[in-house]
């Protein structure tokens, strides 16, 4: 019988870069674990939604309707970090930990779509329904883009950081 030996398993000729994130699959995390992971990523993306609400005033218009950036500025900004993380996880698998804390955890409880929801049936009961569509959409839109961009960069940072690590080892 004539069997196959794999250059990886002799290592050799094997660069660190080849074996990176490969190796033996642990279990994943149990049940439990990846709903307190969540519970405690969201708690504290709540928190940090909070503190940027307050740091970031409410603005009211001439015509006393208030455009609430702060809302704005937490979803945009949560979507960015989620589409980097989620970007750079693509090229570089992490800890079976951060998916549910960073992502569904932490983003998920620091962005909030159901406020603009919210503020934009406040803006249509106060009779603009323009203003409140033009929030909406662009909420969305820019919000999708940073989602995007974010996914770009994360990719192309963690591409950068594998292409420079194998550098370095083959150097060694």
């Amino acid at each position: 019988m004539h069997t196959v030996e794999m250059a990886a398993l002799r290592f050799e000729g094997v660069i660190g870069s080849e074996t990176l994130g490969s190796g033996p699959v642990g279990p994943p995390p149990a049940r439990w674990r990846i709903a307190l992971l969540v519970a405690a990523g969201g708690a504290l993306g709540a928190i940090l939604r909070f503190l940027l609400t307050v740091l970031v005033p409410t603005v009211t218009t001439p015509t006393l309707v208030e455009l609430p950036w702060s809302t704005f500025w937490v979803n945009l900004i949560g979507c960015l970090a989620l589409g980097a993380m989620t970007g750079a996880l693509e090229v570089r698998p992490g800890r079976p930990w951060m998916q549910p804390l960073l992502g569904t955890g932490l983003c998920g409880g620091f962005t909030t779509f159901s406020t603009v929801v919210l503020e934009g049936s406040a803006m249509i009961g106060a009779d603009f329904p323009i203003l409140a569509l033009v929030h909406g959409t662009q909420t969305v839109v820019l919000c999708l883009g940073a989602m995007v961009v974010g996914l770009l960069v994360g990719r192309r940072l963690a591409e950068r950081t594998r292409d420079r690590r194998a550098g370095q080892e083959e150097t060694v």
